[in-house]
């Protein structure tokens, strides 16, 4: 029998933070159709401004995938986390708790207020329930449509979720090798999670990800037409 721990350890050691989902791994789409679709905490009398919000950062997403390859994908999103997350963002804290959006809009000025408040440590997630794909626009968005602060609270709502995901997908992981002494639907679970990411997440990922993860099970790898020849060179 294996536990938990060894797998949560694969996770964090070949997964970076990217989208999460259910452990149903339910398929991605940034359409305009699913776009302007509710969002869960999001305030009614913003939903329409917040969807044409999204819209707009769609349209830029595609536009810059198109334009950078895979290893400039990589060390924009680095650097985009950097902001987030890095000495930067704390050196530059009361220039980033003194944005506001470019706006009179009274409800996406207390977007942002409750953003900065979160980033602070009080309150709660504007963003939160807000669906992966689109927690990544507004991320990596660097258009000035959203806050530093609300972009973190984004990145932060983003992270929550990914970790409810890992402990699903561990969990599934473990009970079906204990049951079946393989692991190879929950593998293909994480492929097809893999495999939905968007260019700039998708890009993080070491090269050969998917035959790496995939080559401790035959089963995925004859289904992936990978052989261990392919892998081991």
């Amino acid at each position: 029998m294996i536990d938990s721990n060894s797998i949560s350890s694969f996770l964090a050691s070949n997964t970076i933070k990217t989208v999460a989902k259910t452990a149903s791994v339910a398929p991605v789409s940034a359409d305009a159709k699913e776009l302007s679709s509710a969002t869960t905490n999001v305030d009614s009398a913003t939903l329409s401004t917040f969807a044409l919000q999204l819209s707009d950062s769609a349209t830029r997403a595609e536009a810059r995938d198109n334009r950078l390859d895979s290893k400039q994908l990589a060390s924009l999103a680095k650097d985009v986390i950097e902001k987030l997350t890095g000495d930067s963002y704390y050196r530059n804290k009361a220039v980033h708790d003194a944005e506001i959006p470019d706006t009179e809009d009274p409800e996406l000025l207390e977007r942002a207020r409750r953003a900065t408040q979160l980033t602070n440590g009080s309150g709660t997630n504007p963003f939160s329930g807000v669906s992966p794909e689109k927690l990544t626009l507004i991320m990596y968005d660097e258009a000035g449509t959203y806050t530093l602060n609300e972009r973190k609270a984004a990145y932060l709502e983003k992270y929550d979720q990914e970790q409810v995901w890992k402990k699903a997908i561990c969990q599934r992981y473990v009970d079906e090798y204990n049951e079946t002494g393989k692991s190879t639907q929950t593998l293909f679970m994480i492929l097809a999670h893999y495999n939905e990411l968007p260019p700039i997440e998708k890009a993080q990922y070491p090269d050969n990800y998917a035959a790496n993860l995939a080559s401790g099970d035959s089963s995925v790898l004859e289904a992936l037409n990978i052989s261990s020849a392919s892998i081991d060179s």
